[in-house]
C-alpha cells in the first residue's frame, strides 16, 4: 500500500469509491454535483481521496477486467458494497499499483509469438508452416526432431503445416490448457476458450488428447468437424460452422447470438469496456461484422436493432441499452 494514503480515513476512500461508481452509472445532476462539492469541501481527505478516484479513471485500460468492471459496470444492489471496497483498496494504493498492473500484463505477454487485442498478424515457422494469430493471441514455439510443439497460451490461431523430413522434424502438435492436439492434415484453427479448447479440422483429421483422459484416449476429429475438448474428453462435435472460421476474413459471423454472448465476442478485439444493459441481453443477433473496427460493429447494431449506445471516457467505455 502506498504510505502516502495510509493517512486518509477509510470512510473517505470508500465514500469516494462510491461518488465514482454513481457518476459512471449516469450523469449527476445539478444536485448532485452541489453535493460533491460539499462532501470534498467537508474535509482535506475527502479531497484528497476524490483527487485518487479522479487519476484512477486515467489508468482503467490498465485494470484487471474485474476491478475496471467495479469502476465502469453499473453494480446489482447486492454487489455494490464489494465493488465499493475494491475500488476504496485500490484508492489507498493509490498509482503505483495501478502501473503495476500492467508490468503484469507484460510478463504474461512474454510468449515467442503474440498479438495486442484486435490486431491480426501471419507468420512462418522454421518448418514452412504457416500460422494465423487472430486478436489477443499468445503462444510458444518448441521445434526440434521429436515434434513441432505450439504452446497456445490464449487466443485463436489457424494452422497450415508445412510438408518436411520427419528426419528433421517430428509430428505438429499444439498443446492448450485442456491437452495436446495432433494434426494430421494440413489446415486446423484452435481456440482457447475459457474451460474448453475449441478446433476445426478444416483439411485433415485432428487426433485430441484431453489432459485428464481416462487411459490416454485419444479422439478423432473428423475432416470438415469442428469440436470442444474440456481436460476430461469430448464436449461436443459437428460440421464446421462459418462462425468458427469467419475470423480468417477478419469477420464476426452471428446467428441467433444473443447480444450478451455477442457483446463478449466483439470485446475480444476492442480495447475498452462494452456493456448490455440486462433489458436486451437475449436480443438475438444475426450478420457478418468486420473486427477491424469495432466502433461500426456498433453503430451496425444501432442502426438495425432497437438499441442505442451510450459512450462514456471517450468512447473507452459503451453502454447497449434499448431504444
Amino acid at each position: 500500500m502506498n504510505k502516502a494514503n495510509t493517512s486518509i480515513a477509510k470512510h473517505s476512500l470508500e465514500e469516494a469509491a462510491d461518488w465514482l461508481i454513481r457518476q459512471q452509472e449516469a450523469p449527476l445532476t445539478n444536485e448532485e454535483k452541489a453535493q460533491l462539492k460539499q462532501w470534498q469541501d467537508a474535509s482535506q481527505e475527502n479531497t484528497h481521496a476524490w483527487q485518487l478516484a479522479q487519476r484512477l479513471m486515467g489508468h482503467v485500460d490498465r485494470l484487471p477486467k474485474d476491478v475496471a468492471a467495479a469502476v465502469l459496470n453499473r453494480p446489482e444492489d447486492e454487489g455494490r458494497r464489494i465493488a465499493i471496497g475494491k475500488l476504496a483498496l485500490l484508492l489507498a494504493a493509490g498509482p503505483t499499483l495501478w502501473g503495476g498492473y500492467k508490468a503484469i500484463e507484460v510478463q504474461q505477454w512474454t510468449a515467442d509469438y503474440r498479438t495486442a487485442k484486435g490486431e491480426f498478424q501471419k507468420i512462418t515457422l522454421p518448418d514452412g508452416s504457416m500460422v494465423k494469430l487472430n486478436t489477443a493471441t499468445a503462444f510458444d514455439m518448441t521445434f526440434n526432431t521429436r515434434s513441432r510443439l505450439l504452446s497456445l497460451r490464449e487466443g485463436e490461431i489457424e494452422i497450415h503445416t508445412g510438408q518436411v523430413d520427419p528426419q528433421q522434424f517430428g509430428p505438429f502438435l499444439i498443446q492448450t490448457q485442456e491437452g495436446t492436439l495432433t494434426a494430421l492434415g494440413r489446415r486446423l484453427t484452435v481456440r482457447q476458450c475459457d474451460g474448453f479448447t475449441q478446433l476445426a479440422a478444416i483439411e485433415g483429421q485432428v487426433q485430441a488428447t484431453p489432459k485428464l483422459a481416462q487411459n490416454n484416449e485419444v479422439i478423432t476429429i473428423k475432416s470438415g468437424h469442428q469440436a470442444q475438448m474440456s481436460n476430461l474428453g469430448l464436449l461436443s462435435s459437428q460440421l464446421i460452422s462459418p462462425a468458427t472460421t469467419a475470423w480468417l476474413n477478419q469477420m464476426l459471423a452471428a446467428h441467433d447470438m444473443p447480444l450478451k454472448q455477442f457483446a463478449e465476442e466483439v470485446s475480444r478485439y476492442r480495447k475498452g469496456y462494452l456493456r448490455v444493459s440486462p433489458e436486451i441481453q437475449n436480443l438475438l443477433v444475426s450478420g457478418a461484422f468486420p473486427t477491424s473496427n469495432t466502433d461500426t460493429i456498433i453503430n451496425m447494431l444501432t442502426h438495425t436493432y432497437p438499441i442505442k449506445a451510450k459512450h462514456h471516457l471517450g468512447g473507452y467505455w459503451v453502454t447497449l441499452e434499448p431504444t
